[in-house]
């Protein structure tokens, strides 16, 4: 009876936080509604087959594409340098630009045909709101995947209400803000509190630091644990290689380039698939860069 109550409380919340969204954007009742609740809905419907799917234990993949996750980095650069991150000094530099526009619609397009319905994220290592091409990007990912989740995680340093206002319109579901300064930005809160459906910001304080194939840190441990992650989620670099994991900052594991090969192709190399059967029996001894990572390895929603 608690369990139902603490729902159904969630659930009114949640269509509390979408009025207030809607009201401060100043959109129509009917299409706001109509819009984000198919996106919830499909994206329920993911998490309902993707439990049975994991009950059943991985045992069979999905038809046509397995992925519910799409990571595709438009832009390699950062504006900041973290010291739990690649990007920081103390780490060897990868090579960095930015993903040729062509090559993101050649990935959407095939997103598109596949009707792919999962989350499409427009970053890897990269500040994705550094890209100025951001706002059409993700416009024409949206025409072309239209019940798709289009979710940007960003430091918020470029965030303001115009650029949010900007990429609401043109399709962005959400937007997941991570604070890199000691201090609290006043700017990202009351964005937060105006657009409370579309907008979660954190403080880089209040979150576990990964290790990243045990490079982060060094460790030296190994987890015997099963890796879901390259079950669900598709990572593709901005110069278009597909990689095994979003952990692989070097592209030391990948397995073809989206500008030669269709993603259908790549995904269900007999390669790729030898490795995500591996990790999904806890086999993560097995892959260089798996083998000290301390991922949960959880799927990637």
């Amino acid at each position: 009876m608690i369990v139902i109550f603490q729902q159904a409380k969630d659930f009114f919340l949640f269509f509390v936080k979408l009025e207030i969204s809607r009201r401060n954007l100043g959109t129509k009742l009917i299409p706001y509604y109509k819009y984000n609740l198919r996106i919830f809905f499909v994206r329920v419907f993911i998490r309902i087959r993707y439990f049975i799917f994991r009950e059943i234990r991985l045992g069979k993949q999905h038809k046509n594409i397995g992925f519910i996750s799409a990571d595709l980095e438009t832009y390699a650069y950062c504006n900041r340098k973290c010291d739990f991150c690649f990007n920081s000094d103390r780490f060897k530099q990868r090579e960095k630009g930015i993903m040729p526009t062509g090559t993101w619609k050649r990935i959407i397009n095939e997103l598109g045909e596949m009707n792919f319905y999962g989350r499409i994220s427009p970053h890897f290592y990269g500040e994705p709101l550094l890209d100025t091409r951001l706002p059409e990007l993700v416009k024409y990912a949206r025409e072309k995947c239209p019940n798709s989740y289009i979710f940007i995680s960003t430091n918020g340093d470029y965030l303001d209400d115009k650029l949010f206002r900007k990429l609401v319109k043109n399709g962005t579901n959400r937007f997941f803000v991570t604070n890199y300064d000691d201090k609290e930005k006043s700017l990202l809160n009351e964005l937060a509190e105006k657009y409370p459906a579309h907008i979660t910001v954190r403080n880089y304080k209040d979150f576990v630091k990964l290790d990243r194939a045990g490079e982060i840190f060094g460790s030296k441990k190994t987890l015997n644990r099963p890796c879901l992650r390259p079950s669900g989620q598709l990572v593709i670099n901005w110069k278009g290689e597909v990689l095994l994991c979003c952990n692989d900052y070097y592209a030391r594991c990948k397995f073809g380039n989206v500008n030669t090969q269709t993603i259908s192709k790549i995904w269900n190399s007999k390669e790729f698939k030898d490795c995500r059967l591996r990790l999904q029996k806890g086999k993560r001894w097995s892959i260089s860069i798996c083998k000290y990572c301390d991922e949960t390895g959880n799927i990637p929603w």
